[in-house]
This record gives C-alpha cells, structure tokens and sequence, in this order.
C-alpha cells in the first residue's frame, strides 16, 4: 500500500481543544463519584431506617398491637428466673399481686437509663401494688456486660435493697419465650391474675405510661 493511500492521521487538538477535554473528563468524573456517594448514603439511611423501624416496633399500647408474640390479654406463660440471691423462682410464683417482668441487658444504654429512672419510680409502682422483676436476658444476649449484681447496684442506688424490686437472671427458655425477637429492652407488666396488661420497652423514655397502666390495676 502507498502512502498515499494511507489513512491520514487527526489533526493534534491544540491547547485549547486539550483544556476543554480534560475539563469535560473531570465533570464526567465528578458526576460518576457524586453519584457513587449518593448510593451509599441512600444505602447507609435506608439500612438506619430499618434498624430504627425493627427496633421501635416493640413498643405496644394497651391493646396489645406490639409485633411481639406475648400480646395483651393472655396469659403469661411460666418460666425460671434465677434472683441474685441465688433463689430460683418463676412467673407463675408471682401470680397473687401485679408484678412487672423487664428483660434487660446490662450492656444496653436505655437499660441503665431505665434502671435509674427505676430506682426514681419503683416507691409509687410498690404503692401500686407493683413487684419489679429485673432479670438479665439469657446470656446478655451474647454481649459482654457487666454482672447483672454490679449493674443493679450501680444504677440502682439506695433503691436497689427496696424489697419489690428483685433482679436476677432469666434463664434461656424464659428468654426466648418473653423476647424471641432478642430486643435488648422489652417489659411486661402482669395483673394479679397472671394477665399480660401492658407490653412496653425503655422505661427511662415510658415510665409515664407504665405509671398510668400500673395504676389501673390498683
């Protein structure tokens, strides 16, 4: 083939033409990592909307809508607990006078939060006829926390020898069977009947509600 049959050769883009090139590469850049960041965020909201969704879910009113399996209205079912007096007692041997089951784990920040504001409420829950049972979820739901003794004591205060507010640790059937949905916060509160009357969680943030079922059981 002859050279003047070959194809010729573009014309090299003058300062100019390779200015506005490189301008228009870096916009197309921009746009495709701006859109990058806009995925992940969108990603990373939706995932905090579920997990705020799943966790708020537990929270019940009376008429025992809750998403949890022990609604409002039925019996409670029995099950141990181990007090830290190494008594073992159970649900049902709490049948004759309201009481009020919390399973907590001692790692969890709307625990301790409810625990204090326990210790602030339990004189007017007791007036109310109310037994507190505080128990540590199975195992601390696989976590490390403190000892559910030292947890109590230290949130607890002079509160903690108040003899209507007993804690311990639940054993592993009656956590599964009062939070199989491994909530870290979830309390039931129980008429003298053995009843289920009132489901809730963090009573640091619903101690106004709990007061106000608790009393109508009086």
């Amino acid at each position: 083939m002859s050279n003047a049959s070959a194809r010729p050769r573009p014309p090299r883009p003058t300062g100019a033409a390779r200015r506005r090139a490189e301008a228009q590469r870096h916009k197309r850049n921009r746009l495709l990592f701006g859109g990058s960041v806009t995925a992940v965020v969108a990603l990373v909201a939706l995932v905090i909307a579920l997990h705020v969704a799943n966790s708020s879910s537990v929270a019940a009113s009376s008429s025992g809508s809750s998403g949890v399996s022990l609604a409002v209205g039925t019996t409670a079912p029995d099950g141990a607990f181990t007090t830290l007096a190494g008594k073992t007692e159970t649900v049902a041997g709490l049948r004759g006078k309201p009481a009020l089951i919390w399973f907590v784990t001692t790692w969890c920040s709307s625990c301790q939060a409810g625990t204090q504001s326990m210790a602030q409420n339990v004189a007017t829950l007791a007036s109310d006829g109310v037994r507190v049972v505080e128990v540590e979820n199975n195992a601390d739901l696989g976590q490390s926390g403190p000892p559910i003794a030292t947890f109590a004591q230290t949130l607890a205060g002079s509160a903690f020898s108040n003899p209507d507010w007993v804690f311990g640790e639940a054993s592993a059937s009656l956590t599964h069977t009062y939070n199989p949905r491994a909530y870290l916060d979830i309390y039931y509160l129980i008429n003298a009947e053995g009843k289920i009357t009132y489901v809730n969680s963090s009573p640091g943030s619903t101690m106004p509600q709990l007061l106000s079922a608790a009393k109508a059981l009086a």
